[in-house]
């Protein structure tokens, strides 16, 4: 690890307020799209520290991008910050960080942070990125989409979980929203005047269940009825839903979303409704971990004495809004270690304990040990071009 010994004084250095807003975050836990306390605490810090701040970032009220300039060539590293909590998750039964999502406030803000005076001596631009939503609006699809991280060259970020490791591959995840429209009557008296909605949501579950036999391991289909009618004695005039596919890749998972269209059309012309379909906007892609990167990064989270578990590109169950972005710029998200599962699950997030995890100083300890291995490859990227050339080299097969 290159500049060891100042890299260890600048992160005791920044740890103090680091910790203070990971507290803060996390004893101030705010739903999705709501978190102005988070937003107005990572603005001020960045501030403090003489960066450019771009407030309310890409129109998003609690998003911001937080910038530094060193001056001198180099490439543009981003990290990037989450900060919603879960619903329900909280000890009074509000919301709670069951994600650790002010972990990965404290890792993204810190190693930016920590970079910026390396980028001074050997040249290049930081970012930090900061993303609202991510537990149920998932503002990162949005940035991608708008472009927002297509002039960076990589992408970091670490997430809590009961395991550390390497970068994880999350699944894709879209959602399809049906609404079929029939005709009402009486289900005694007239049954024949009617055209039954009911009928056309169970075809459409019925007809996904045999699609279930002919799909790829990985992939995933579930579904919920939103509106099943009012009651038995009417023919039902409406019903609507909405249903999750999920594959490892989003190619698949866009095969499957077709055929899954294809379902409801032909269930509305079966049983003479009308359909209107929808493809979620907020669709999160699978994440396709930069293998270069994340063996670097990883080896550095090594080297302050965690021992990771390596996926190597495995894919894992789950989806992030992360998968967006790595499809327009390099990325990875390792997770970092706070709790033990009582289950032994691999992740263990949106649970109690994680909760509490989230909250204590071995969690934000712990999160020092990954700013110091993000800033340990931030410095790598500035000062050897044949890693980040072999980082792009490898992103050029994002598609294959």
């Amino acid at each position: 690890m290159k500049e060891k010994q100042r890299i260890d004084e600048i992160v005791a250095q920044l740890a103090p307020e680091l910790k203070e807003l990971a507290h803060f975050i996390h004893d101030n836990p705010e739903l999705s799209m709501q978190e102005f306390k988070a937003y107005e605490k990572q603005v001020e810090l960045f501030k403090k520290h003489g960066w450019e701040v771009e407030e309310e970032f890409d129109a998003f009220d609690t998003g911001y991008r937080a910038v530094y300039r060193s001056g001198k060539p180099g490439p543009k590293i981003a990290m990037c910050s989450e900060y919603d909590a879960l619903p329900g998750m909280g000890k009074d039964g509000g919301p709670g960080h069951a994600c650790g999502h002010n972990i990965i406030a404290m890792i993204g803000v810190g190693a930016g942070l920590a970079m910026a005076p390396f980028a001074d001596k050997y040249g290049g631009e930081i970012y930090v990125y900061g993303t609202p939503g991510e537990e149920w609006a998932g503002r990162k699809v949005y940035y991608a989409r708008d472009g927002k991280f297509d002039d960076m060259d990589v992408v970091m970020m670490a997430h809590p979980s009961c395991t550390a490791t390497d970068s994880w591959n999350s699944c894709a995840l879209y959602t399809i929203h049906i609404d079929f429209y029939g005709k009402s009557a009486h289900a005694g008296a007239a049954p024949h005047e009617g055209v039954n909605a009911l009928d056309a949501i169970e075809l459409t579950h019925v007809a996904i269940g045999f699609l279930r036999q002919q799909t790829k391991d990985d992939a995933r289909i579930s579904y919920h009825i939103r509106d099943g009618g009012k009651t038995p004695g009417i023919i039902h005039e409406h019903t609507g839903g909405e249903i999750f596919v999920r594959a490892n890749r989003k190619k698949y998972a866009e095969e499957l979303v077709e055929k899954i269209k294809n379902i409801c059309a032909g269930e509305a012309l079966a049983t003479g409704c009308r359909l209107e379909l929808e493809v979620g906007n907020g669709a999160y892609m699978d994440t396709f971990s930069n293998q270069v990167l994340s063996r670097r990064a990883t080896s550095y989270v090594e080297e302050q004495g965690i021992p990771c578990y390596w996926f190597n590109g495995k894919n894992h169950p789950g989806a992030s809004d992360l998968g967006n972005v790595s499809y327009r710029v390099p990325c990875i998200q390792l997770l970092c270690k706070i709790a033990d599962s009582p289950e032994g699950d691999l992740m263990g997030i949106h649970t109690p304990y994680m909760e509490e995890a989230a909250g204590s100083d071995e969690a934000m300890e712990t999160a020092l040990l990954y700013i110091k291995a993000f800033t340990a490859t931030g410095i790598d990227l500035m000062t050897e071009p044949e890693f980040l050339a072999e980082i792009k080299e490898e992103f050029t097969h994002v598609n294959d």
